[in-house]
């Protein structure tokens, strides 16, 4: 099992996740951190963190997971947001019922660390939205994203030019493979709520929802939707 953080000026949240991991119940054989031009400690926690490798790429966040993803040597290869957080078992629950369910890709339940009642509540909502498509519309985000290595070696890896490469990922293999949502939570930042606003956002997520539902990921791109470089 491989672990892949792209990362950009993640000082204040790589740690934690890094952290997560080493406690984790079952660890993967591999951490790999893919850092696109940080210019802050982002690169020197990773280094002190015992990674297994520390690969330098570049913007946007597709490249990052693309190094990292060809790089790894696991059979099934994590992609995570590096500020996402993990309960202790969450690699010995969701590879558990991954392998049990002999799923080719799967992902969690995204759920808000340290929210507020309302983001909790959207959060469910989209959570249910996703459950109830995982057959007709299979969808995940960045957050976390698990697959096999084999299957993500022989494809083209995550569209650099869609800002939303990990939904298109995801639909794309998915066809004639088994995916599901795995019973397991994996703990999210809700930064770009409190950064842009509940409504602002919650209303953002709305008007693309259509666009993912189509698959036409190109039209995503025309909404101002930025990544990296967040407050905090």
């Amino acid at each position: 099992m491989s672990v892949v953080i792209p990362a950009l000026n993640e000082e204040r949240h790589l740690g934690q996740l890094l952290s997560d991991i080493r406690r984790q119940s079952l660890r993967p054989e591999e951490v790999i951190v893919v850092d696109a031009g940080s210019r802050d400690a982002t690169v020197r926690i990773a280094e002190l963190s015992s990674c297994t490798a520390v690969l330098h790429g570049e913007p946007p966040v597709a490249c990052g997971r693309n190094l990292g993803g060809y790089a790894a040597t696991g059979d099934l290869i994590f992609f995570l947001d590096a500020d996402t957080r993990l309960p202790q078992n969450f690699f010995e629950e969701f590879v558990g019922e991954v392998e049990r369910r002999r799923l080719d890709i799967a992902c969690p339940r995204y759920l808000p660390y340290g929210s507020s009642p309302t983001i909790r509540a959207i959060h469910a909502f989209w959570n249910a939205l996703l459950k109830g498509f995982e057959r007709t519309l299979p969808s995940g985000a960045g957050h976390c994203i698990a697959l096999r290595s084999k299957l993500f070696r022989e494809s083209s890896g995550f569209d650099s030019s869609l800002k939303f490469d990990d939904i298109e990922l995801v639909r794309r293999l998915a066809k004639g493979r088994r995916f599901r949502l795995v019973d397991t939570n994996v703990l999210v930042s809700d930064r770009r709520y409190r950064e842009q606003g509940i409504l602002r956002t919650f209303l953002l997520h709305l008007l693309m929802a259509p666009a993912f539902a189509l698959g036409k990921f190109e039209w995503a791109n025309r909404v101002a939707y930025d990544f990296g470089d967040h407050a905090q």
